[in-house]
């Protein structure tokens, strides 16, 4: 590159970055009349006036690239958040790297900013000031729970939370964000019901709801904990040529016990087991001696539940 070249190339980046500053438009403010000064701003900034400092974020591996690439919504997409360097006529980029690295490739040459504009000018400090924003950047944002996006999934037609919420509804079933122990009718866990029947079906769900109603667990505390949701899931499918007769009889004999007394009899059975595990072997005991059939349960590593062909 000729030093011509270079020359126009850096007055061309200085009358850029000069006229986005002078077109920020303040969002948050600090103090009143003559006091009240900018804190923060937005503007529309290109990327070829942002850069990346390695100092601080050198080590960063992007694993969702290729799920931000892939699910790339301009509608969805938040503004990066930048440090104006002015001896340099530049913006470091202090939240964002990842949609900077994507936007290219969509066809975007800038981006939607948020400007922090009470960074020291002091350039120590004001490296200080960028590490710290970069590592907390995180730390006010509250993830959404699975069971808070229920209602959302079930009005854009997702079909496992259209099925749950049928089911839900036609056995009068409720969810609640805390945990411990639940009081009758409430699901021990929303996320582990949620992927029991994206995974295996409507069916498979109301076949474990079934049997838990006609037991009489649906009136008692944790009637639909965990521990049992599982147990009866992978019963379910460790015999699918069986499953009516499996529907039955649990449907009687669970309904001798309650899920207290069937929790502390599967620990007795299987004391050196994990809980879950135990609960699952227990019920396939139950099953496969009540009924005469084979047993394809069995367990791995200690822990992990496998089904035998």
């Amino acid at each position: 590159m000729s030093a011509v070249v270079a020359m126009n190339e850096e007055t061309r980046r200085m009358e850029q970055f000069n006229d986005i500053v002078a077109n920020i438009k303040p969002l948050m403010t600090v103090g009143k009349g003559k006091n009240q000064r900018a804190i923060t701003g937005s503007a529309v900034v290109p990327l070829s006036c942002c850069f990346v400092d390695s100092r601080y974020q050198g080590m960063r591996t992007h694993k969702h690239l290729n799920r931000l690439k892939n699910k790339w919504d301009e509608r969805k997409l938040t503004p990066i958040i930048l440090v104006p360097h002015p001896e340099e006529y530049r913006f470091a980029v202090v939240d964002g790297q990842g949609r900077c690295l994507v936007a290219p490739d969509k066809g975007m040459d800038r981006l939607n900013a948020i400007i922090l504009m009470d960074a020291p000018e002091d350039l120590d400090e004001r490296l200080k000031f960028e590490a710290e924003y970069f590592i907390g950047q995180d730390s006010e944002v509250e993830n959404v729970k699975p069971l808070e996006k229920h209602l959302s999934r079930v009005i854009i037609g997702d079909n496992a939370a259209v099925s749950l919420d049928k089911l839900l509804n036609k056995y009068g079933i409720k969810f609640v964000a805390t945990k411990g122990n639940r009081e009758e009718s409430v699901l021990g866990s929303y996320t582990d019901t949620y992927s029991i029947v994206k995974v295996h079906g409507e069916k498979c769900l109301d076949f474990i709801f079934s049997i838990i109603d006609n037991a009489g667990w649906n009136k008692e505390t944790n009637g639909y904990a965990t521990f049992v949701m599982r147990a009866l899931r992978e019963v379910w499918i460790a015999h699918p040529n069986d499953r009516k007769e499996i529907h039955r009889y649990l449907s009687k004999e669970l309904r001798q016990i309650d899920p207290a007394l069937f929790s502390a009899e599967a620990k007795a059975k299987y004391p050196k087991r994990d809980h879950r595990v135990s609960c699952v072997l227990y019920v396939e005991d139950l099953v496969c001696d009540g009924l005469g059939i084979e047993k394809k349960i069995y367990v791995e590593n200690g822990k992990k539940v496998k089904i035998s062909n």
